[in-house]
Order: structure tokens, then sequence, then C-alpha cells
């Protein structure tokens, strides 16, 4: 993709850089992470991501200013323009990335991750279609992540993610893999507020937190069960939230 356009007219070159994860394809979302993953600073990451992005490579260094060269479209056609770009430009420009930092409430991930032969595909990024006990399986995982933050733990909630696989993942694999979880918790939290308000500081008992949301859609039915945990996850949570939403104006109600 390239995101530099140059205008003859008025001699002017600007680029169209991307404002959030879902706009990256499917090569960049993996460039990014490599380079989230590989730079020790989140100004050198972004540095990387922008010369990536636009296709701009640094010929050499002249005082505070930069001499590069980029292909950009000119007149619908592709040209290599040779430019200067002084140390302000740069930082205004790597300072547009700045959203690579934070996971965001967008969720975003390779639709495949492969291995030699094999290829495992991704589950819905937005786990849409998903049965529920999948996402109470994933966020049983995710809170082992947090507390471990073990490759055993990453591992176990990418075989969540991605049906079948088994092999070791590369470290920036591993971070997309927690970043998409954070990604579809942020969303979830925006959606059914009630329900993910934030709770106490202390280590959540997952068994007990997973049996009370059982418990709380099968209204104490165990027959229904099964039923529960098939259940769309995008169903089940907003069920989730209504039942929060009625706790919280009954328990409201009962101090009046």
């Amino acid at each position: 993709m390239i995101r530099a356009i140059f205008s003859a007219d008025d001699n002017k070159l600007s680029f169209s850089l991307p404002q959030s994860w879902d706009e990256l394809s499917q090569d960049e979302l993996a460039m990014v992470f490599r380079s989230l993953q590989r730079n020790p600073s989140s100004e050198q990451a972004r540095l990387a991501i922008l010369l990536h992005l636009t296709g701009m490579s640094i010929i050499y260094r002249e005082a505070t200013r930069w001499r590069c060269k980029v292909r950009a479209v000119c007149s619908g056609k592709d040209t290599t323009i040779s430019f200067l770009i002084d140390r302000e430009k740069m930082a205004w420009m790597i300072e547009q990335l700045e959203w690579v930092q934070r996971p965001g409430n967008i969720p975003v991930r390779l639709h495949e991750l492969r291995h030699r032969w094999h290829s495992y595909s991704a589950l819905n990024a937005a786990f849409h279609g998903v049965p529920f006990k999948t996402y109470l399986i994933g966020e049983n995982c995710y809170q082992g992540v947090l507390m471990s933050r073990s490759m055993g733990a990453i591992s176990q909630l990418a075989g969540v993610l991605y049906p079948g696989i088994t092999r070791a993942l590369e470290e920036w694999e591993q971070l997309m893999i927690i970043q998409w979880w954070a990604q579809l918790k942020e969303m979830f939290a925006q959606l059914f507020p009630v329900f993910f308000k934030p709770g106490g500081g202390t280590e959540p008992d997952m068994r007990s937190i997973m049996d009370n949301q059982i418990r709380a859609l099968t209204g104490g039915d165990i027959t229904k069960e099964t039923e529960v945990l098939e259940m769309d996850t995008w169903r089940a949570l907003t069920e989730l939230n209504a039942k929060a939403q009625e706790a919280e104006d009954f328990k409201k109600s009962s101090k009046k």
C-alpha cells in the first residue's frame, strides 16, 4: 500500500497514516507487532513502524534534517520522491502513531497463524458466533496470563483463539494474542458496562465467577447448563448485563 501522495502543482508531499488498529492490513498488523517486540523504546518502535508503513527510507542526516526517499502517487502514477524532513516534522509523524502503544477497543488479529504446511484459523475477532463456554475458557486463560505471564498460559489462550494450534509462539505472536483479548475485554466493557464494572483489586476466583455467571443464566436450573454454555457470547453477555442492571436497580430501590 502506497501511503505517500505528491502534488507536483505545489510541490507538496503528504502521508496517509492509519489512526487505529483496524486500519492496518494483515501484513501491516504482523509488522507492527514485530516492531513493538523488537524495539526497546516506544519511540524507536514507532519510528520503525512509520518507515515500514510509509515505505520511507532515510538516506543520510543533515544537521537537524534527514534526506529521505519514498514511493509516492503523483498524478495517478507511482514515482520515487527524494525530500528533506526536519526533526520537528519527523517527531510529529512519529507522534501520530502513538495509538500503537495502547490496545484500544476494536479487536483485531491475524486471520491465520501458520506452521510449515499447517494453518490455524482464528475465531471471529469480536467473538460473534462464538459459544459462551469458549469465552469463559478464554477469560480463565487470560487471567492466568495476567497472574503468571508464562509461555504456557499464553499458549493455552492461543489454543482457544486459534483452535488446534500447538506450536510454540514467537514473541510477537504472544503479544498479539494478549492484545487481542485485551481489546475484546475493553470492547465488552464499553458495550456491557454494568456487568463489566471494575471490582476490587483482589485476585479473582475464576471458578466462583464462572459458576455465578452460569447460575445467573440458568436461573439455578442445571438442566439448562449445556444450553447456556452453547449460547452465543454476545447473547450471554447481553443477558448478564441486564441481570446486573436489575440487581443494581433493586439495590438502589431497597435503600430508599
